[in-house]
C-alpha cells in the first residue's frame, strides 16, 4: 500500500469515526432531551412476583452494592450501635450488609411487600443473622415502633414512592429517640437515601439503557428503573419537604446520581438546604 493510500484510508476512517461519534451525541442529546422534567409517580409492581424476583437480581449487581456501601457509610457516621430500621427493606441485602459492618446494631426490616420479606428472611437465614435482624410488615405511613425508641431510621429508595413523604418523616421523626438530658445517649440519626430526578446527563442516559436494554423483561414491563427517576425529587423538592417535615436539624445532600435526607446534624442552628 502506498503513502497515499494509507492517507487516504487513514482520513476515511477519521471521517467514520467523527460520523459515528456525532451520530451517537445526536441521539444522546435527543433522548435527554425528551426526559421528564416534572415528577411522574409510577408503579413499580411489587405485588408481581416477576417484578419481585427481578429487583432481587439486580439487587446483587456491583453497582447496586455500591450504592448500599455508600448508604452504610454514611449511616454509621451517624450511629454505630442501638436499634435501627431498614424502612422498605425490600429483599433485605442492605440488612445483612449493615449487620456485618456494625456489630453493635440490632436491626429491623420493614416493608410492604409480602414477597420481599419473604426474600429478606430467607437471606437474612442464609447469613447466620437471625438474632440480631427482625423482619416486620408495614411502610412510611405507620412504622411499627413506639414514640422516641429507635436510635437510626434508614431507607434506600423508597421515599419517591411515598403517597405522603412529610408525613413520614414524621413519622421517622416520631419514633427517633429523643433522650433526655441524663440519659447519656445522642438523638437519634436519619438517613433517606434516594435517586434524584436532576441527575447528571451520563447518569440519565444510562438508567435509559439500563431499562430498556439491561435490566430483566419483567422491570421492563414496568419501565423501570427509569420510571423511579422521573418519580424521584430534586435536592430543592426534598429540602422542601424536610422543612414541612418535623425532622430535627436535617441536611440535604446531592450526588450525580442521588441525594440524602440526613441527620440530625450536631449543634445546627438551622437545616440546611442545597
Amino acid at each position: 500500500m502506498t503513502e497515499r493510500s494509507q492517507g487516504r484510508r487513514a482520513v476515511g476512517l477519521w471521517g467514520l469515526g467523527t460520523a459515528l461519534a456525532g451520530a451517537f451525541l445526536f441521539f444522546a442529546w435527543r433522548v435527554y432531551g425528551r426526559r421528564s422534567r416534572v415528577r411522574v409517580v409510577s408503579h413499580e409492581g411489587l405485588d408481581d412476583a416477576d417484578v419481585v424476583h427481578a429487583f432481587s437480581r439486580i439487587a446483587t449487581w456491583p453497582q447496586m452494592r455500591a450504592l448500599r456501601w455508600l448508604v452504610i457509610w454514611r449511616a454509621l457516621a451517624l450511629v454505630r450501635a442501638g436499634q435501627a430500621v431498614d424502612l422498605g427493606c425490600g429483599p433485605g441485602h442492605l440488612l445483612v450488609e449493615l449487620a456485618r459492618a456494625a456489630p453493635d446494631l440490632q436491626l429491623t426490616g420493614i416493608d410492604l411487600s409480602e414477597e420481599m420479606l419473604d426474600k429478606a428472611e430467607g437471606r437474612v437465614r442464609q447469613a447466620c443473622l437471625a438474632e440480631r435482624i427482625s423482619l416486620k410488615k408495614g411502610d412510611a405511613a405507620r412504622i411499627p415502633f413506639p414514640d422516641g425508641s429507635l436510635d437510626l431510621v434508614v431507607s434506600t429508595l423508597s421515599l419517591h414512592h411515598w403517597s405522603d413523604p412529610v408525613g413520614a418523616l414524621d413519622e421517622i421523626a416520631r419514633v427517633l429517640r429523643r433522650p433526655g438530658p441524663a440519659e447519656g445517649r445522642a438523638r437519634g440519626s436519619f438517613l433517606v437515601f434516594d435517586l434524584r430526578r436532576d441527575m447528571a446527563p451520563p447518569f440519565y442516559l444510562l438508567v435509559w439503557f439500563a431499562t430498556r436494554c439491561v435490566v430483566p423483561h419483567a422491570l421492563r414491563r414496568v419501565r423501570e428503573p427509569l420510571g423511579s427517576r422521573d418519580a424521584a425529587f430534586t435536592p430543592k423538592e426534598a429540602a422542601v419537604l424536610a422543612r414541612q417535615s418535623q425532622l430535627p436539624g436535617w441536611r440535604v445532600t446531592r450526588g450525580p446520581l442521588w441525594l440524602t435526607i440526613e441527620g440530625p446534624i450536631a449543634h445546627a442552628a438551622a437545616s440546611s438546604e442545597p
